[in-house]
């Protein structure tokens, strides 16, 4: 059964470029009615449309700090004190304004919490015995360069698996994560070392299924260790050899800090369901993870996510057509560039229509379609191209003197060899204009 606990639309009002804009979230549109797979939404624009605005806004409705105007993610976003976030959650309507203690009536705005909300932040917060129906997270691509994964001792996790959860840049926590791989390595050996292997299995098991992620998007074979000499630590054999955490490329870091620290988060918390961690309800919120990936890893990431976390709702935000094109059954909200000013009434929000996602276009489609590039070459290729199509366009109107022509195309082509065969079919073409004429 897919994530019941969802968020439906959020309207935003005088939060970061966002004057009044509404959006709806619908469910995923599978061609399979129980198809097991994360609901994706993906967010791309513009630099400076509001895609990270936008993920903090809706992280914003999981953060009790928040709604009492503290939290960091979307502080100093509000433009004015009337500033609020209206929403639909789980088919309850709540809002979070600016100053949650004030009320503002001559704008009918009510600061008002959902009840399931106001439960999961008492919970959450106060660590209540109370199990958990979902859970909501929040992370960054851009690993974390001041904190490194280093461990000295074999010490439980006492940390709140809610500890700064939805902070974007900060959830990822090294050394916390550090130390849960090297637990679970150490609960591994003892329960193989006491006969109880299926036990030292079920340690295990949440490792292998990172591992298998990794294998998936990164297509890397990788087996988390535990080392005991010189001194503790945690590292990751690669293509035969073990190389510390710490020393892994960005891209790789990347995956393994969210993909891990979620697992590690996610295994803490006291469910109401029993049953696999990567399949319990979460809302995720992922604000360009693939900002470190190769092009290769970027096809790969969303819908190796959409597999490994089939009840969650996933917000992404990216500028990379390759995850655009990545994944099918997930919806493409495409923000308008604030730099084209609307002339439009501010009292009647601006609603961003979600499409379909892009699986099956061509990377140039997309590019078109999605992001409007429409070039396909360099600079100065495209600088040269578009003075050989003035002097085509002019020597079709009037087919007097085709040495310019000729000269310009003899220079193009020498290009390279896709662009000497644009040329060349250029040149066919106009001469069968110029002879029919």
């Amino acid at each position: 059964m897919r994530q019941p606990y969802r968020l439906e639309s959020i309207t935003l009002r005088d939060v970061g470029v966002f004057e009044n804009t509404h959006f709806d979230f619908p469910p995923i549109k599978s061609a399979e009615a129980d198809a097991e797979k994360a609901e994706i939404h993906i967010f791309t624009g513009p630099n400076g449309c509001g895609k990270s605005t936008l993920l903090y806004a809706l992280a914003a409705v999981f953060d009790v700090a928040t709604n009492e105007a503290t939290a960091t993610p979307l502080k100093g976003r509000f433009k004015k004190p009337s500033s609020f976030i209206n929403y639909r959650f789980n088919g309850n309507n709540g809002v979070t304004t600016n100053h949650p203690q004030k009320f503002y009536p001559e704008k009918n705005i009510n600061p008002q919490t959902p009840e399931d909300l106001s439960l999961y932040y008492c919970e959450t917060t106060f660590g209540s015995d109370s199990a958990l129906n979902f859970a909501a997270f929040a992370y960054s691509g851009q690993a974390n360069p001041y904190e490194a994964f280093d461990i000295s001792t074999i010490e439980e996790i006492t940390a709140s698996p809610f500890e700064n959860a939805l902070s974007f840049n900060s959830t990822v926590r090294p050394k916390i994560v550090a130390q849960w791989i090297a637990n679970n390595r150490t609960k591994t050996a003892l329960a193989n070392q006491d006969g109880e292997l299926e036990e030292g299995k079920k340690y295990d098991l949440a490792l292998s299924r990172i591992s298998q992620f990794v294998k998936t998007v990164c297509d890397l074979d990788v087996v988390f260790r535990l080392e005991r000499t010189p001194r503790l630590a945690v590292t990751l054999k690669m293509n035969s050899e073990n190389l510390s955490l710490n020393v892994l490329p960005d891209g790789l870091k990347s995956i393994i800090g969210w993909i891990a620290d979620l697992a590690l988060r996610l295994e803490a918390i006291p469910w109401k369901e029993e049953r696999d961690i990567f399949s319990q309800p979460i809302i995720l919120f992922l604000d360009e993870v693939d900002i470190h990936l190769h092009p290769k890893w970027q096809r790969r990431i969303l819908p190796a996510i959409q597999k490994l976390l089939p009840n969650a709702q996933v917000f992404v935000s990216t500028h990379s057509p390759f995850v655009v094109g990545s994944v099918e059954d997930a919806w493409v909200y495409r923000l308008p560039d604030p730099q084209r000013l609307v002339c439009r009434d501010p009292h009647i929000a601006e609603v961003i229509e979600p499409t379909e996602s892009a699986g099956g276009k061509s990377y140039s489609v997309i590019l078109e379609e999605i992001f409007e590039v429409k070039e396909q070459f360099d600079v100065e290729t495209e600088r040269q191209l578009e003075h050989f199509y003035q002097l085509r366009n002019a020597y079709l109107k009037d087919p007097q003197d085709i040495r310019s022509l000729k000269a310009c195309a003899e220079k193009v082509s020498e290009i390279s060899e896709e662009v000497d065969a644009i040329i060349l079919m250029e040149m066919r073409q106009i001469a069968r204009l110029t002879k029919a004429k």
